[in-house]
């Protein structure tokens, strides 16, 4: 178990999680907005083919809301083999020989393989069934040495393994064809994921029947004869990893082989140089955390890694929201800042590639953030397409995956219940766009006008806490002492009001947070603690270090008129040496 105490984590002698504790995906399109738009628009003459490709312009392509990436091509799933099975994660292949560009599609029922080499008319190839025939909600791909491996998880196929494709059939192939597989090993059943590190030929299985879910290793440097390699089962169930040989700043460990776990509470670090003693480095927690799903290295320096959470959006009612970590002491990872993202929607699987981070955030579709300032904890939005206009609520549809490393710049990305989006980022306007943090989907009418932080100097004592001191100017406050400040401003709170500030405190108060009033009465039910040692409030929002940026859906909690901002630095006793500094609050409706 890893407790966590005023910011700080403590590793205890048991374990917070089960040892199968599965996904919480279960897909959901209620209230699914226009997810078949080319498939309306093709029904209203609008278009001849639903490969038409179309540049993002003033916010749409083809009718999907977008920013600097450009719809290239949209195959249906009934258009790829499996019937009308549902799509999950994808991974691609280029042919060393001919360049081919092939995405590698999982579907409930087998693996689809479409060729992109020419994005605006992608063709598919052939469909991969399902080994023994099962249907499967999670099927993940990787590859090595020219050859496909998949493995799937359900509990009614539990004799999947690991599936081999010789990726090298496709050359020669009939558009359309029914695949069968190269190789199978049967080491283990089910399984959630797979991890390949291609420089030394081992597969990871992660999330299988086998090792308490932990790494199960094989040895796959014979691509048609795997073999068991070793188990790492000591933190038990792990949902996703990166295996890299470490080339990172930590010199105990260059050169070693290096798995990071993202084990649902926690991420653990592992060297697995050695497959029959591999050896835990790190387990650590983050405050907040509701189900540590998946990350990935940010570059080849091994110093930074970005992460993320499946169920902290939904559960906490928070904005998409991306852990980053300083990882360059691989014995004491530190989380050093949280991207927060424009809406609800929930983040899935992402990826990085020169510089940028590029997030499958189900029904917000493909972000991408530009990460230059990530080694101070800090990211910002430069690009989106999203896949199902009208709707970027926090449910599990839209987006599962992409894959960003096609030589060509293509980008593949699989929507769950719709089919293969073949895209294209505008990079000329992502690296000159004066505006790092576009708008996100624009309304029909949006406000020209953008929403200014409330100013801080005009305040007044609030509920009788006025024995310590302030300073302010124009948006930031910083308090001090025992002080709590209401603005003199009234504002109007709707059931779509959202509050975003940036936070930092030195923790050594009772209450440091934020609220919002309509009496001159603390209510612990309008206030939202932060930070701080009082059992006190609000704690659905925490703050973990540095300058946070906070955006709380306030008008989920509360609504009405007639509302005062609340800054709150309390401490009733005790040498009053707390502060807090709060600014560029905004409040949108």
């Amino acid at each position: 178990m890893l407790l966590l105490v005023a910011g700080m984590s403590i590793a205890l002698d048991a374990y917070s999680h089960s040892s199968m504790y599965s996904d919480p995906f279960k897909f959901d399109d209620t209230n699914e907005g226009q997810p078949a738009k080319l498939q309306l628009m093709l029904k209203a003459g609008e278009i001849s083919t639903m490969n038409t490709a179309a540049t993002c312009t003033n916010g749409s392509a083809s009718g999907y809301p977008c920013n600097n990436i450009d719809l290239r091509s949209f195959m249906e799933k009934n258009e790829m083999g499996g019937g009308n099975a549902n799509l999950n994660d994808i991974w691609g292949w280029t042919d060393p020989v001919t360049g081919a560009e092939i995405a590698i599609v999982g579907r409930t029922s087998g693996t689809s393989f479409v060729d992109v080499s020419n994005p605006d008319n992608p063709v598919y190839l052939g469909f991969l069934p399902s080994h023994n025939g099962g249907v499967d909600s999670w099927r993940d791909i990787k590859t090595y040495n020219d050859h496909a491996f998949i493995v799937a998880d359900l509990n009614r196929n539990r004799t999947h393994g690991l599936q081999v494709f010789d990726l090298t059939q496709l050359r020669n192939i009939t558009p359309g064809s029914t695949l069968n597989e190269t190789a199978h090993f049967g080491g283990f059943g089910n399984a959630h994921n797979i991890a390949i590190n291609e420089d030394t030929g081992y597969a990871y299985i992660v999330g299988s029947n086998q090792c308490s879910g932990g790494l199960y290793m094989v040895d796959i440097s014979n691509p048609t004869s795997p073999t068991y390699a070793g188990c790492y089962s000591e933190d038990q169930y792990t949902h996703d990893a990166q295996c890299v040989v470490y080339a990172g700043p930590d010199t105990r460990y260059f050169g070693n082989e290096i798995c990071v776990a993202y084990n649902e509470d926690t991420i653990t670090i592992v060297d697995v140089t050695n497959k029959s003693n591999p050896r835990q480095l790190a387990r650590e927690g983050y405050s907040g955390s509701q189900y540590t799903h998946q990350g990935w290295f940010f570059d080849d320096t091994h110093s930074t890694l970005i992460m993320n959470d499946e169920q902290d959006e939904s559960r906490r009612r928070i904005n998409t929201t991306s852990y980053i970590w300083d990882v360059s002491d691989l014995d004491n990872p530190r989380e050093i800042g949280r991207y927060v993202g424009p809406n609800r929607a929930v983040d899935h699987n992402l990826y990085t590639k020169d510089g940028y981070v590029f997030e499958s955030n189900y029904r917000a579709g493909l972000r991408i953030l530009d990460g230059k300032d990530i080694t101070s904890g800090s990211l910002s939005e430069v690009a989106y397409f999203d896949t199902i206009p009208g709707s970027n609520s926090a449910q599990t549809s839209g987006t599962w995956s992409n894959y960003v490393y096609f030589e060509s710049g293509t980008v593949v990305t699989s929507d769950i219940g719709n089919g293969l989006f073949t895209l294209t980022p505008d990079w000329d306007a992502i690296i000159g766009n004066p505006d790092p943090d576009p708008d996100p989907d624009p309304d029909p009418d949006p406000d020209p006008d953008p929403v200014e932080c409330i100013e801080l100097e005009d305040v007044t004592p609030y509920s009788n806490t006025n024995t310590g001191s302030y300073t302010a100017s124009g948006c930031t406050m910083t308090l001090t002492g025992n002080i709590w400040r209401a603005t003199n401003e009234i504002f109007t709170l709707t059931a779509d009001s959202v509050l975003t500030f940036e936070f930092s405190s030195n923790g050594t108060g009772e209450i440091h947070g934020i609220g919002m009033s309509q009496s001159n009465t603390a209510s612990a039910s309008r206030t939202f603690k932060l930070d701080g040692t009082q059992n006190y409030g609000n704690t659905d929002f925490s703050y973990t270090g540095g300058t946070q940026t906070f955006s709380i859906p306030i008008g989920e909690y509360f609504t009405g008129t007639g509302y005062r901002l609340i800054l709150i630095n309390d401490k009733d006793s005790g040498t009053e040496n707390n502060t807090t500094t709060i600014s560029n609050v905004r409040l949108t409706n």
